[in-house]
């Protein structure tokens, strides 16, 4: 399924008819309008962040290395942000043989994309994307990363059960059959046109899907019972704001109605950014703001911004910023600025 820029619309459109339009998921235990019941994807079940045992390191023996945020580094020391958490196998298991553990869907969805490493390479291995609708705030997709193999039985388009089979954990070819590891994900689709920025993975390429901490979601459902991702999502620190006068992002906020308030036809408005890149709010200016310039980042937060990818700093938007404003407004009427695609990033 490599999607090229002759043959993307027809996936946008499904995507955004499948916004428009509520999958019918299996049914799931009841919570709040804008909540989500989850299942831990593998044997582990306690996957808040209490236990470290829980997570691969990526070599260096520490196991926050496996977990979210920038808990990783660049061979010149600079912080390199991780989008979800690498699952260690089961124990006991033999660090030379291949992981038997299974690894399921860890909710009721609808299987949106699955890949095969040899066909199409992947940082992420071979891996799957789930798509699953949560009243109230709308569509989200958790990711399995990694995989040794996928399951013979899964389908392009199928609803699925929480628990269903997706694949066997194992390893990509620069990670060592030692630190075999499941990479988990989940998060928020940026647009149905990010083709028109990287080809390879259509939509579903790591780059257009922005991921939350998992063991946050795992930590409230402890205590609830239920993720309220509508609220985590809305009250998620400002990193920093971008002040527009572009034309609304239509797929991000068909998708999210509940991010976007009422904006004047027309008028210019404000987009606050988490500082794991996701627009968390896109509301009408406050008060009048001189004209010139137009686009600009408005306010800057140094500490929420260290805590992601570098996306902004006090003079503006980052080159990768300013790959995020593209992510989020690209179409076939407002193409890139950016003169080289973002790519996959895992």
């Amino acid at each position: 399924m490599n999607l090229s820029r002759r043959n993307f619309l027809g996936l946008g459109i499904a995507a955004v008819t499948s916004v428009a339009t509520p999958l019918a998921w299996a049914a799931q235990p009841r919570c709040p309008v804008g909540a989500i019941v989850l299942q831990p994807p593998t044997r582990f079940t306690v996957l808040d962040g209490s236990d470290k045992s829980v997570f691969m390191d990526t070599g260096t023996g520490r196991p926050e290395s496996g977990m979210f945020g920038n808990t990783r580094k660049y061979a010149n020391g600079a912080p390199r942000f991780h989008e979800g958490i690498d699952i260690a196998p089961f124990p006991p298991w033999n660090r030379k043989r291949l992981p038997a553990d299974v690894v399921c869907a860890a909710a009721a969805g609808r299987v949106m994309y699955m890949n095969v490493y040899h066909k199409n390479k992947s940082l992420y291995g071979n891996y799957v994307v789930l798509a699953h609708e949560v009243p109230g705030f709308g569509q989200i997709y958790t990711l399995y990363g990694h995989l040794r193999a996928l399951d013979k039985r899964l389908r392009l388009g199928m609803e699925i059960a929480a628990g269903t089979p997706l694949g066997t954990m194992g390893n990509i070819p620069d990670i060592p059959i030692a630190r075999s590891h499941l990479h988990f994900e989940i998060g928020i689709i940026m647009n149905d046109f990010y083709p028109l920025i990287d080809d390879d993975h259509g939509v579903w390429n790591g780059a257009n899907l922005y991921g939350i901490d998992p063991c946050d979601a795992f930590a409230e459902q402890a205590q609830k019972g239920y993720f309220d991702i509508a609220r985590y999502i809305r009250q998620r620190p400002i990193a920093f704001s971008y002040l527009t006068n572009k034309p609304m992002p239509q797929y991000f906020t068909k998708r999210y109605p509940s991010l976007k308030e009422a904006v004047p036809e027309g008028e210019r408005y404000i987009i606050t950014f988490s500082s794991e890149g996701i627009p968390t709010s896109l509301h009408a200016v406050p008060q009048p703001e001189p004209e010139s310039p137009p686009n600009r980042v408005l306010f800057y937060n140094a500490k929420e911004v260290a805590k992601g990818r570098p996306f902004a700093n006090s003079k503006g938007l980052t080159k990768r910023g300013q790959t995020l404003i593209d992510n989020l407004f690209v179409s076939p009427t407002h193409l890139p600025e950016s003169k080289k695609a973002q790519g996959e990033v895992g």
